[in-house]
Formats: structure tokens, C-alpha cells, sequence
């Protein structure tokens, strides 16, 4: 009876040591959500990880990752008549223009899907950020956002025409209700979007080093004047370079080829440009480019079409029978 009590007891003591601990306690490998957006630190973490997205570093692209990794849009060529792609049939990206193209085709899926992912990112960004007590930072850090996520939008109604316009966290139930917008609305809204960023956004010259490859209101206009030229408003489209112009921070650079040169990648006339960085964002388009006897694969073939269309450099028309 004596070793029963004692069992009891010791249950007892057991139990009221438990109630008395605190076991709801925060990761200590990752942040809360409602002690996250506590600082400027933490939000421009969140902001870089948005920039990232998917984008893979120091591993080679074989498939498309991203719009702006660094064979995200270049491989879209593949489709057109200015480039082709080695691998032939076996491309899913000659797939989508043979005839061939189905639902199930990986690229496509994984543009739509890179995209949306972003744009949650960005949604979510979004709602955290105004809990920031700066003005300045939430206004700059919410232009940001706001330029990435029309980006993606464009980028989707450009190849895809009619997509969903999300611009809130969704529950899973109204992620699988979403409808879609058509072009034309997804157009408006991005117009919108990148118009008012540019307003809160730094010019491309008050950009610091460390911020290198970050949005400028110069970047958000250029996407502005793209959107407009692609809807066929040709006198907006000018108007919003003429602001890019007269800002005075951009200029044509002289020596083009050296625009691909690690040298020079921080020219001026790069208005928005995803930054090589030696052994942390590594770039294996020399290698998928490049011929045999250079030591590359031949994966991209400029189309002569392409070829001809540059002119030599005194400027006289390219010419096969020019000396």
C-alpha cells in the first residue's frame, strides 16, 4: 500500500511540474510570425528571399527556374524563330510550338508555378510589412514588393494571356476557387502597380553598393514603358522612357559587348539586371552556349535569322558577300 501512495504522489508532483512549464514556446530555428515583423532586419530578409525566389545558385540551369534566372527568359527564345534548342525533339520548349504542346508539358508548369509561388511571397510580404513602425522603410520596402509582383504579372500575361490576379494571402479553400482575369485586366493593374512604385522607389544613382540589383524607380518605369508597348499604347510607353531620360541617370554604354562582361556588369545602361557574384551566384550560360571546342554544349543555337540582323561594326547591313 506504502509503494502504491508513493506512486500516486510521485504521478502527482509529475503532473503539476508539467502544468507549471511554459510549453508553448517559439522555434528556435525559425522566426514567428507575429514576432517576425519586428524590425527592419527582418524585413528586408523576408524582401531578399522574394528576389530569390527560386533561383538556384552555383548549380547549372537546365530547366527554367525562374523569369530572372539567368536562363529563365533566354531559354523562351527557344520557342521563337531567334534561337533553337539543341536537344530537338526532346525539348519541352519544342514542344510548345510543334504541335505537341499538352498540360503536362514541365516548363510550362513550372513558369506558372515559379510564378505564383513568388506572388504569394509577395502577398505575404505585403501584410507584414505595414506592422513596421518607418514610414520610409514601409513605403520603399512596399514598392518593392509591389514592382516584383507586377513583374511576375507581367511576365504571365504576356505568355499566358488570361491568369488569376491574386493579391492576397489565400485559405486553401479559395486558392482552389480562384477565377481567371483577362489580359486587359491584368494589364490595368500592373500599370497601376508599376506607376505607383516608381514613386516610392530610389533613383538608380541613390542605390548603394550593397543594394546593387534592387529595384529603382528607373527599373519600375522600364517595365511600365514594356507593359505599355506591349498593349500597343505606344505615346504612354513614351512618355514613361522619357522619364528614364530625363532622370539622366542611364545611358547607352558604348562598348556593347562588354555589357556581358563580369568588368562592366555594373554599366549604367543595366537598369535592372540579376548580378554575377563569384562562388555564391554562379552563371553556367558560357558553358550551355558555348561550342565544343570552347568547352560548351551547344544547347543554345542563335538562329541565323538572328545573326544577320546585327549590322558590322561600321554599321553597313550585315552582308555574306562583304569582305
Amino acid at each position: 500500500m506504502k509503494r502504491i501512495k508513493y506512486f500516486i504522489f510521485t504521478l502527482l508532483a509529475a503532473t503539476a511540474t508539467f502544468v507549471s512549464c511554459d510549453l508553448d514556446r517559439t522555434p528556435l530555428d525559425q522566426f514567428a510570425e507575429d514576432d517576425f515583423w519586428t524590425s527592419e532586419d527582418n524585413a528586408e530578409l523576408a524582401l531578399t528571399g522574394i528576389y530569390k525566389g527560386e533561383i538556384l545558385f552555383n548549380s547549372p540551369e537546365y530547366t527554367p527556374i525562374d523569369w530572372w534566372s539567368y536562363g529563365g527568359l533566354i531559354f523562351m527564345e527557344f520557342p521563337t524563330d531567334n534561337a533553337y534548342d539543341r536537344r530537338g525533339t526532346n525539348s519541352n520548349f519544342h514542344k510548345m510550338t510543334n504541335g505537341a504542346l499538352l498540360s503536362n508539358n514541365a516548363y510550362v508548369k513550372s513558369y506558372w508555378e515559379k510564378s505564383y509561388s513568388k506572388i504569394a511571397r509577395c502577398n505575404r510580404f505585403l501584410e507584414g510589412i505595414v506592422n513596421l513602425s518607418d514610414p520610409a522603410v514601409v513605403a520603399r520596402f512596399t514598392a518593392e514588393a509591389r514592382f516584383i509582383r507586377a513583374a511576375q504579372y507581367f511576365y504571365l500575361s504576356q505568355f499566358f494571356q488570361d491568369v488569376p490576379l491574386v493579391t492576397k494571402v489565400l485559405t486553401k479553400d479559395e486558392a482552389n476557387t480562384v477565377k481567371k482575369n483577362t489580359k486587359e485586366e491584368i494589364t490595368e493593374f500592373i500599370i497601376k502597380e508599376f506607376t505607383e512604385a516608381a514613386a516610392d522607389l530610389p533613383r538608380f544613382k541613390e542605390l548603394k553598393a550593397s543594394e546593387t540589383g534592387r529595384a529603382s524607380k528607373q527599373a519600375s518605369l522600364a517595365f511600365l514603358g514594356r507593359t505599355l508597348l506591349a498593349a500597343k499604347k505606344y505615346s504612354e510607353a513614351a512618355a514613361a522612357y522619357k522619364q528614364i531620360i530625363d532622370l539622366g541617370d542611364n545611358a547607352i554604354d558604348p562598348d556593347y559587348a562588354s555589357l556581358f562582361l563580369p568588368s562592366n556588369e555594373n554599366s549604367s545602361e543595366n537598369i535592372f539586371s540579376t548580378q554575377y557574384l563569384q562562388d555564391q551566384a554562379g552563371n553556367a550560360l558560357p558553358q550551355h552556349a558555348f561550342p565544343v571546342k570552347d568547352g560548351g554544349w551547344c544547347l543554345i543555337n542563335v538562329a541565323a535569322g538572328l545573326f544577320e540582323a546585327y549590322q558590322f561594326r561600321d554599321g553597313t547591313p550585315f552582308s555574306y558577300d562583304s569582305p
